[in-house]
């Protein structure tokens, strides 16, 4: 376990590469995540979701629609060998054609390569099969103490910290999710703090970075692609930075000695 992740340090935030590097390469993809892992990251943020068959995949969307080529429907309408033959090179298809979406296991196996590499991994089928098919293969390759299990379900968060009370959760602020119980907080790890979602609201922000730290929990800002994002996140005390492109975060943040 990288201790410089899981324990605050003022000389040290941990920048997370969203969905990979998700302004350069198309997202939730291997390309993408071995970027991101090329680049430095101190984790890697994705999502998971279930085949017709049952396979846990790394897609964003419940459906394929926005981010595969040519085809549509949800994600369990599809065996995994269906969607291998599909592209999902979406937005980038001029440089990443036929890039094929990844399986769970695919991701942890590249991920492998940098033994320091921790991963927020987001539940978007909001199934305990998912959460147990997600957490079978963290504990097959020995990284529970390398992986945050983050949702917007406040089911899939309960039932998570129930079942596998080791595993660390993030969740979001009571505003952001669906009349969510105050001891579903009190055995969370990280609350997810949105910086970008519509208008910027400072006060908001300070807000929810206040519940979060009034609960010890560790507040995770996002997403932040500019230097000025990178330094909001800084002045209302972020445990960690999201970035589409995170490459700037790594960039302002040594800049001010905040990551080596």
């Amino acid at each position: 376990m990288s201790e410089k992740l899981w324990q605050p340090r003022e000389d040290f935030i941990p920048v997370l590469g969203h969905r990979g590097i998700r302004d350069k390469y198309p997202e939730n993809t291997l390309v993408s995540f071995d970027a991101a892992i090329a680049l430095g990251c101190d984790l890697i943020e994705f999502d998971v979701n279930i085949t017709k068959d049952g396979v846990p995949v790394v897609i964003h969307d419940n459906k394929i629609d926005r981010t595969c080529i040519g085809h549509t429907g949800a994600v369990r309408d599809y065996t995994l060998a269906e969607l291998k033959t599909f592209d999902f090179s979406a937005d980038f298809a001029d440089t990443f054609k036929d890039t094929k979406i990844p399986t769970l296991r695919e991701v942890l196996e590249l991920g492998a390569k940098d033994p320091e590499l921790c991963y927020n991994i987001e539940i978007k089928d909001y199934t305990e099969e998912c959460v147990d098919k997600t957490i079978a293969l963290v504990r097959e390759f020995g990284i529970a103490e390398r992986v945050v299990i983050a949702s917007f379900s406040t089911n899939v968060l309960l039932y998570t910290q129930r079942a596998y009370p080791e595993m660390r959760t993030q969740g979001f602020p009571p505003r952001v999710m669906n009349n969510p119980p105050m001891e579903m907080y009190d055995k969370m790890y990280g609350i997810g703090v949105p910086i970008s979602w519509g208008e910027r609201n400072e006060e908001e922000i300070a807000a929810d970075v206040a519940f979060a730290k009034e609960h010890n929990i560790l507040p995770w800002l996002f997403c932040a692609d500019t230097e000025e994002d990178v330094l909001l996140c800084v002045k209302h005390g972020c445990a960690n930075i999201t970035g589409n492109n995170p490459e700037v975060a790594l960039t302002t943040l040594r800049k001010i000695g905040k990551h080596q």
